[in-house]
């Protein structure tokens, strides 16, 4: 079996190298990848290709090369292959916007809003490039020029369903929740499967203790994401303050299947298993979380 097995692995590693010299495949290939997720097996495709390439195709090589590495978390190759990009259209302000999010998501927020604004004088009809602005402002925690940036970019597209999630996050910021909520639904009215929008929709009806709505909310991201944890935990919380605690057990198991470390999730099942008066499977998952974490609360 084990002879069997290592020529395959060998073929598997030595497979990139069977397309050297065609570009046309091994862009193929690396895109097909790209699509699939699969972004540590494109970026190897696509650096071999960087030599056979034409010259009218590098820029969006590198550019696909940049998604790769900003995919897996390396920001500073990211960088590199955009700017490499970039000096091949200096005047393309979608590029400069890709080297702001590599630099936001590096954590380096002022050098993305650097980014960010020579994408938006070059490309000032782009709302979206306002709106990530918008958003390292409020990581830095200036609210004040958050918002009129995000307001700068609903202007530029009234349409622009991000600016007004973008917006009511820095409303709700500041506590003014009831206007934070109408934000949230006009982005959802522009875009009806926006999981965040509904998501976070939820979480400030749960603020207003207004539990019907939330749970209607979080029922409505689950739809669109039945696979976040954290949906079906705060959906758990807001079931729990009804007095739906059957209801509130099976999202709290939800989100311990989909995240096993989440602390809380053991601990309020508990607590809404005993409510249930289901005193003998709290008993037991009282007693796994002891054992996984050590402490009862």
């Amino acid at each position: 079996m084990i002879k069997r097995i290592i020529p395959a692995l060998i073929f598997l590693l030595a497979a990139p190298l069977l397309y050297a010299g065609n570009y046309e495949v091994l862009t193929g290939l690396g895109d097909d990848l790209m699509s699939k997720g699969s972004y540590s097996e494109a970026v190897k495709y696509l650096t071999q290709a960087v030599d056979y390439a034409p010259g009218e195709k590098l820029m969006s090589l590198y550019i696909d090369m940049g998604i790769c590495w900003r995919k897996l978390n390396n920001y500073n190759r990211a960088i590199f292959y955009y700017k490499k990009a970039s000096a091949l259209s200096p005047g393309m302000g979608d590029i400069y916007y890709d080297i702001g999010l590599a630099y936001y998501y590096k954590g380096d927020l002022k050098r993305a809003i650097a980014e960010y604004h020579t994408a938006q004088k070059l490309s000032p009809k782009s709302a979206e490039f306002y709106g990530s602005e918008a958003m390292a402002w409020r990581d830095m925690g200036n609210l004040d020029r958050a918002t009129a940036v995000i307001q700068k970019a609903i202007e530029t597209d009234p349409n622009y369903p991000g600016g007004y999630v973008i917006y009511a996050n820095c409303l709700a910021d500041v506590g003014k929740i009831k206007t934070a909520i109408d934000m949230y639904k006009h982005a959802i009215t522009l875009r009806p499967d926006y999981t965040s929008a509904f998501y976070n929709l939820g979480f400030l009806y749960d603020e207003i203790r207004d539990y019907p709505r939330a749970i209607d909310a979080y029922r409505q991201a689950l739809k669109l994401n039945g696979s976040d944890p954290d949906t079906h935990y705060n959906l758990g919380l807001s079931l729990m303050h009804s007095g739906d605690m059957q209801g509130a057990s099976d999202e709290f198991k939800a989100s311990i299947n989909l995240d096993p470390g989440k602390k809380d999730a053991y601990f309020n099942l508990v607590l809404a298993l005993k409510q249930a008066g289901m005193d003998e499977e709290g008993a037991k998952w009282e007693k796994i979380s002891v054992n996984k974490f050590g402490e009862r609360r």
